[in-house]
């Protein structure tokens, strides 16, 4: 089991279209090899503009995702396939303005609402420390990654 959390901004549209709804791949005779066999995928990416390859490279199956836009977390989930989309097929089918050969499935998304505070305190960050894509150090992990999730998850769920 990983024990790896990363912290994903998100652009709001193309984040419902891909990750919040599962994308229907059926129609798409075309995709990637490693979406072949897929039906349907949530999909996310490293940005080609990012810099963050290592980041990319970092990522294992099962690693703990925490998405957040402005100041709030809207979603967990754990990371699935991860490959290299040369042609950038996917950011091209289904992306405004996201360029990324760096792919990755998203598995077991949880949409979530806590305050980008509440998530700070867990990895001791300041209350308003903004990351940008990035992977928590292995010191700020101080509990295992699944009850992070399911954390985030009834507070979402008292406070909704």
């Amino acid at each position: 089991m990983s024990e790896n959390v990363f912290l994903i901004p998100v652009d709001p549209e193309n984040f419902d279209r891909t990750v919040r709804s599962p994308v229907d791949l059926t129609d798409y005779a075309d995709r990637p090899e490693p979406l072949a066999d897929d039906d349907e995928a949530r999909l996310w990416a490293v940005a080609d503009d990012s810099g963050t390859g290592s980041t990319f490279d970092q990522m294992s199956a099962d690693d703990l995702l925490l998405f957040y836009h402005d100041d709030e977390y809207v979603g967990t989930g754990r990371v699935g396939t991860t490959f290299e989309d040369a042609d950038r097929w996917v950011s091209g089918t289904f992306w405004t303005a996201f360029p990324a050969t760096r792919i990755y499935t998203v598995e077991s998304f949880t949409p979530v609402s806590v305050p980008k505070r509440g998530v700070n305190r867990i990895f001791d960050y300041a209350d308003t420390y903004t990351p940008g894509l990035m992977r928590v150090a292995d010191s700020r992990v101080t509990t295992q990654v699944g009850s992070i999730e399911s954390a985030l998850a009834r507070y979402s769920e008292r406070n909704a």
